[in-house]
């Protein structure tokens, strides 16, 4: 009872609970993001140790080592980062509609600058641990209406704080998230009408800096349930589109087979503490627009534990930090050796007392005689050793620090004990392989990015446009979609239509050498092959100067394409390059086959609206039948009434004969004939009437 009054009194309850255990949960891997995070920007000696040593003029050195490792790690990534791959699953799925899926993927890889995006996220990881990412919709522009997916940087990744209980690599799977932000002053009141409210920052141990207050965006997964029906057809169809089709007057197929399926439903909402800034409302996606990128993790017992790359290398520095230093106080700092001077001897000359520190020309001193001998002059002694052990500790430090993170001198680039290219390449794989797990995990989130997107693709480009597209090399292209496209690809003509909402498709990853850099390893690799077979050129010359980078190599390309042996040419064409000729046969083949789909749609609707007519005239017969029954009802009443009619006739005629009166006879006779004459005339006018009333046979 208690627990629902606060519910009432509070809607944002269990949104409250639910950050506040995510931020207890993720705590110590905050706080130890933030510690490595100073650690690398400088920040190496220990508060206590350090003012110890400031206040007795000792020095605190800051050689850094971690560095260069770090960014080798990450660098390496840029220059090879995955690449969102998407496949076709079903039948409804089409390989180019799925070509262009990746092409409209690299377009909105290019338009948000998800690069960047890219390189911050596993710079996180590679610090501190984890990174995140995150995927927005927009307005293409001022302009217009139309929307546009974007993959956005983000640079504060405590930003963020996601469901910690989540289990898959990629973390896929969160249920909630917070993506927290801290507002001015002036702009909360504005957007708020409160003074006030913050997100409950002390008692969940997150401030705000001054002049500032806490909002926070909250994803969470709602389950649905659902009815799935399966038609007589194979269709499988939501029951709401099933009763839509009912509602708008069609006759789908009917179901065969109903059953009940629970799926999620995002859910997003803006709030601060005491309330909500913007309402929740469903978010398009079916998953969280949040996308993780890990470092090492380790689960003890339970207990998760992200770190970066140098966290375990920390002791290692510090150690070459303190032997860095104390080697400078020793040597690099020390006052120049003294000299040893005899009593009288330099009273009578001032230079003597900095001649330790300074350099002078001269240095004068007089004579001085101890029992008769006459004293030598002024000597320095000699200067102080430096200790071996520093040097060494040094050195040991640096091998402390390699072996660490696992990356030796070689995979740096430095000269080392290797003498043939083989052994520095083998060095170099072997850091490689110690940090590949960091392009792994980013290759696990960008193929999340990629599901992320590829279900967005249909609900944001829903209506009919052009759309820019990238191809692998580069190049931009065009292509016109359509939703009400009863096909994924459709051909009109010479243009292509899709339709992107039709069909499911996979995405998976590809990583390795960006198309530039396999580009001009293939021309060098076919300039070496048409080196050592000049005659080869004339085979491969278009495909080898097509691929290098300078202005006029793709009409050069062209040109060499004309001159390749006739049997190449034929070969090409035969694999798929058609002639003219074949091309407008094709074109002409799927113009009959639009208008054959086209001609059956029209047949459909002319089906239905046949059935609607059926039904009408249906019930039409079914009405007239009704009058057709009252009538003939009303003709065997006529039908009795003529018979008592001619029973009486029939009657008198009797009772005439047993009098004898001639007149009577007559009489009752002309009223018999009467009667008769009367029943057949009803009998065929209401046969003329039933006649009439019978419906038309349809």
């Amino acid at each position: 009872m208690e627990e629902s009054q606060e519910l009432k009194q509070d809607p944002l309850h269990e949104v409250k609970e639910r950050f506040k255990y995510a931020v207890e949960a993720w705590a110590e891997n905050r706080q130890r993001f933030i510690d490595d995070s100073k650690f690398l920007a400088g920040d190496q000696w220990p508060e206590e140790i350090k003012s110890m040593r400031d206040k007795d003029g000792q020095p605190c050195l800051v050689v850094d080592k971690l560095g260069q490792y770090i960014r080798q790690v990450v660098n390496d990534s840029r220059q090879n980062r995955p690449s969102i791959k998407v496949r076709p699953v079903d039948s409804g799925a089409d390989i180019e509609t799925a070509d262009i899926l990746q092409g409209l993927c690299r377009h909105i890889e290019d338009r948000s600058d998800a690069s960047s995006a890219y390189d911050t996220a596993v710079d996180g990881a590679v610090r501190g641990g984890f990174g995140f990412i995150r995927i927005l919709t927009e307005y293409a522009h001022d302009n217009t209406f139309e929307q546009e997916i974007c993959i956005e940087r983000v640079r504060n990744h405590l930003s963020i704080i996601v469901d910690p209980d989540f289990k898959k690599a990629d973390a896929s799977d969160i249920r909630y998230a917070f993506v927290v932000d801290e507002v001015p002053d002036d702009e909360f009141e504005d957007i708020t009408d409160e003074k006030n409210p913050d997100f409950e920052v002390g008692e969940l141990g997150w401030t705000a800096k001054e002049g500032h207050r806490i909002v926070a965006e909250y994803f969470e997964i709602v389950p649905r349930q659902r009815t799935l029906h399966m038609l007589v057809d194979g269709t499988v169809v939501p029951d709401e589109e099933y009763q839509m089709a009912l509602d708008e007057g069609l006759q789908p197929p009917s179901i065969i087979d109903t059953r009940e399926i629970e799926s999620n439903v995002v859910m997003w909402s803006k709030l601060h503490g005491k309330g909500y800034i913007e309402e929740p409302r469903e978010w398009i996606g079916k998953y969280i627009p949040i996308a993780m990128v890990m470092g090492n993790e380790i689960d003890i017992d339970g207990k998760v534990s992200y770190t970066g790359l140098c966290h375990n290398a920390l002791d290692a520095q510090r150690l070459y930090n303190y032997s860095r230093s104390a080697f400078a106080e020793r040597v690099a700092l020390a006052p120049k050796s003294p000299y040893v001077a005899a009593s009288g001897q330099v009273e009578n000359h001032p230079e003597w007392e900095d001649a330790n520190s300074t350099n002078y020309s001269v240095l004068t001193y007089d004579p001085i005689n101890i029992d008769g001998v006459v004293v030598g002059a002024p000597q320095r002694q000699p200067a102080s050793d430096i200790p071996a052990g520093f040097s060494q500790d040094m050195q040991l430090s640096e091998h402390d620090i390699q072996a660490s993170l696992g990356m030796y001198a070689a995979s740096l680039g430095q000269q080392g004990n290797e003498k043939s290219g083989k052994a520095i390449m083998a060095r170099q794989r072997e850091g490689d392989t110690s940090t590949f797990h960091y392009h792994d995990n980013l290759a696990r989130t960008i193929r999340h990015i990629g599901k992320i997107v590829v279900d967005l693709i249909p609900k944001v480009y829903d209506s009919k446009r052009v759309l820019r597209i990238i191809g692998e090399d580069g190049t931009p292209d065009m292509v016109e979609i359509n939703p009400q496209a009863t096909q994924s690809k459709m051909k009109i003509g010479s243009k292509t239509i899709y339709n992107l909402g039709i069909g499911t498709y996979d995405v998976s990853v590809t990583a390795g050498a960006s198309y530039t850099t396999r580009r001009v390893e293939a021309a060098e690799a076919m300039m070496a092959m048409t080196q050592a077979n000049p005659q080869l050129f004339g085979i491969i010359g278009d495909l080898m100067v097509k691929n290098m980078d300078w202005p006029g190599a793709d009409e050069m390309a062209k040109r060499l394409k004309l001159m390749l042996p006739p049997q190449v040419q034929q070969a090409e064409q035969q694999e798929g390059e058609q002639s003219p000729e074949v091309q407008q046969v094709m074109a002409q083949a799927q113009q009959a086959m639009m208008e054959k789909d086209q001609m059956l749609q029209q047949a459909e609707q002319l089906i239905q609206q046949m059935g609607q007519e059926m039904q009408s005239i249906k019930q039409q017969i079914e009405n007239k039948q009704y009058e057709n029954s009252i009538k003939q009802a009303e003709v065997s009443l006529k039908e009795q009434e003529l018979q008592i009619k001619a029973f009486e006739a029939e009657t008198n005629r009797i009772e005439a004969m047993h009098d004898g009166s001639r007149e009577a006879l007559i009489k009752a006779q002309a009223d018999i004939t009467k009667a008769g004459i009367e029943a057949d005339t009803q009998i065929q006018v209401a046969g003329i009437n039933t006649l009439a009333k019978e419906p038309e046979t349809v």
